[in-house]
């Protein structure tokens, strides 16, 4: 299996590899495992803690900005006229 590189920056990381600001995760240790096995299963990739966790948060907030851009007050009353 190959491994996926990540291009984010470097986050410090503890001992498990993992972001130390996991205090309050964006994704739970749950989601990760799942994410991880989405990855191995349809893709073929095996990614570490670090690397399924920087992906994973990445997409969701990539979801956010959309749902947040979309909900904008502005940018809705800006398309009406």
């Amino acid at each position: 299996m190959t491994k996926c590189k990540s291009n984010s920056t470097l986050i410090n990381s503890n001992d498990d590899g993992l972001p130390e600001d996991l205090v309050n995760p964006i994704v739970t240790r749950k989601e990760l495992e799942r994410f991880k096995k989405i990855a191995r299963d349809d893709y073929g990739v095996e990614l570490t803690d670090k690397q399924a966790y920087e992906q994973a948060a990445a997409i969701i907030t990539f979801f956010e900005g959309l749902i947040l851009k979309r909900l904008d007050p502005n940018r809705l009353s800006n398309n009406n006229e």
